[in-house]
């Protein structure tokens, strides 16, 4: 029994270890965090990743954009302006499948038909979730609307 235990809990272990973190700089394949300075207390945090996951998405801007505020020295940000796009990276022009056709001739005359070969290509298309934010930091008194703590923003997206 103790031994079945031990068995399941180092599984549960090795599978919390082995689990990839998709929040790192943008890599090659444009995947990650990227930001621009707007101006000395603005940016625009962008974070791209692999397929439709806007949630996810979201969350690391969030986490990028809490983590500039406190590098900076900033209390708080705010996000005046949010866009999430979905990328489809494949070619959208539309394919015709391939058609040939037969005739076949008898005694009382002709008959031709035709055949549309299937179509094998069944992949989906490479597909990212991009999420730009563009933010405004600040000290002292946080405001209301669409402001965050930026401590507490980045300890709440950092643990996910």
């Amino acid at each position: 029994m103790k031994y079945a235990v031990l068995c399941c809990l180092i599984f549960l272990l090795s599978a919390c270890a082995t689990t990839a973190s998709n929040y790192h700089a943008a890599k090659a394949d444009g995947t990650g965090y990227k930001e621009i300075v707007l101006d000395s207390i603005s940016y625009r945090v962008q974070f791209k990743v692999r397929g439709n996951q806007r949630i996810e998405a979201h969350n690391y801007a969030m986490q990028r954009a809490a983590e500039l505020t406190l590098n900076a020295g900033y209390d708080w940000f705010i996000v005046s302006k949010e866009t999430r796009r979905l990328i489809n990276e494949k070619n959208t022009s539309p394919e015709l499948p391939e058609t040939f056709s037969t005739r076949r001739c008898g005694l009382l005359g002709c008959k031709t038909q035709t055949y549309r070969t299937p179509e094998l290509d069944t992949e989906p298309p490479d597909s990212y979730t991009l999420v730009l934010l563009d933010i405004h930091m600040g000290r002292g008194i946080r405001p209301e609307k669409n402001s965050y703590a930026a401590q507490e923003t980045y300890t709440r997206f950092s643990q996910q």
